[in-house]
């Protein structure tokens, strides 16, 4: 049975850093089992309660052996649901940047994901190696390419990562939605609906997302695999040389009407990151609009700037990278000085109000493939 509990938001936040504690000091923490349990959301404007369950990797499949060297313990799976909603049938899969955990986006984003209707996945997966820092100035012009497809799929593509199969973003997602659809503890919450009669991932239905690192393997998903909506946040940052186009960056599989941004105007990376983000056609939805400046649907642009002070109150190195949404650096306001100030802009990039025709979209990308290969396979 799952125990329960209701939290004020105050309470949810202290919790949650106990357990964190907690998982520190215990024993055999790479064994334990997944927490779970009703918490408060950080956004400000809903009470309902929303569930979380923290699944370590190894639960879902033995054979994942990666974990961080800082905090092993606490590199888990967050999964969130609102049972309160059911608009949107739709999976939100996020992955952090380098070195960080899903935690760090379990205060304010990712509850807001979930109060949107969406199952929410943040993905603990091997994001030890920062594939622009390794990259920068290589002599290799696909380096980034191949470092991100092996850290994706597992396969031996570059010498400057080592990622098996096991330890893929592929395999730690498939096994972690097939786990929460066979455990008998997740049978009411609807998670197989996500995979497909082969065990998995229907990408269809699922929204990629990721803050730095993770908003490029969020891209590279997209290229490869028809997914519901891609959203980046700080990301991707990839430049091996400045001011030029990684080769791995263009539309693929899915158009680039699906493609959604937010980046900081102090961001250290800014240059690479609107670089990328132009080659990924995404300006042809209307050039960056500042969130600070404008409301939703802000012209229905695809690409979001802002410049607001971080949350540590100085536009210090890493600090305007890390604000576009992770919990310590989102700057914070409203009455109770907790509400993510961001947090229109995250809805919006969620697609709460974004109002195009999707199907129209996929018809004419799907015509535009047909004319560029005489009508022959699709993507």
């Amino acid at each position: 049975m799952l125990r329960v509990a209701r939290y004020t938001l105050a309470a949810a936040s202290i919790s949650l850093a106990l357990a964190r504690c907690q998982d520190v000091t215990g024993p055999n923490s790479a064994a334990r089992p997944p927490r779970t349990g009703l918490v408060m959301s950080g956004v400000a404007e809903s009470t309902a309660p929303l569930i979380l369950h923290t699944v370590p990797p190894q639960t879902t499949d033995p054979e994942i052996t990666w974990a961080p060297s800082a905090n092993p313990q606490l590199a888990d799976h967050y999964v969130w649901l609102n049972p309160s909603v059911r608009g949107n049938p739709k999976l939100l899969v996020f992955m952090p940047g380098t070195g960080n955990q899903p935690f760090q986006w379990s205060q304010y984003l990712l509850p807001v994901a979930a109060h949107l209707g969406y199952h929410v996945i943040g993905l603990m997966y091997q994001n030890d190696k920062g594939v622009d820092g390794i990259c920068k100035g290589s002599p290799d012009p696909d380096c980034s390419g191949k470092m991100r497809l092996e850290i994706l799929d597992g396969i031996d593509h570059s010498g400057l990562v080592n990622v098996t199969r096991a330890n893929s973003i592929d395999n730690r997602l498939a096994k972690l939605l097939v786990y929460l659809s066979r455990d008998d503890q997740f049978a009411d919450e609807g998670w197989s609906r996500f995979l497909d009669e082969d065990g998995m991932p229907k990408w269809s239905q699922i929204v990629v997302a990721g803050q730095s690192q993770g908003a490029g393997q969020a891209a590279l998903i997209g290229k490869l695999r028809h997914v519901d909506r891609v959203v980046m946040f700080s990301g991707p940052p990839d430049a091996r040389v400045p001011e030029v186009t990684d080769p791995w960056i263009s539309i693929g599989a899915t158009p680039a009407a699906k493609y959604f941004g937010l980046f900081h105007e102090q961001d250290q990376l800014v240059v690479g990151i609107r670089t990328n983000l132009a080659a990924l056609d995404m300006e042809r939805f209307g050039p960056p609009i500042v969130v600070e400046e404008n409301e939703p649907p802000y012209g229905g642009a695809h690409i979001l700037a802002t410049n607001l002070l971080p949350q540590s109150g100085s536009y210090a190195p890493r600090a305007p990278h890390q604000s576009t949404a992770r919990d310590d650096q989102t700057p914070l306001g409203g009455s109770d000085g907790k509400t993510p100030l961001l947090r229109d802009a995250w809805r919006y990039l969620l697609g709460a109000h974004h109002a195009d025709q999707e199907l129209a979209d996929d018809r004419e990308h799907r015509d535009e493939i047909d004319v560029g290969s005489g009508g022959g396979t699709r993507h």
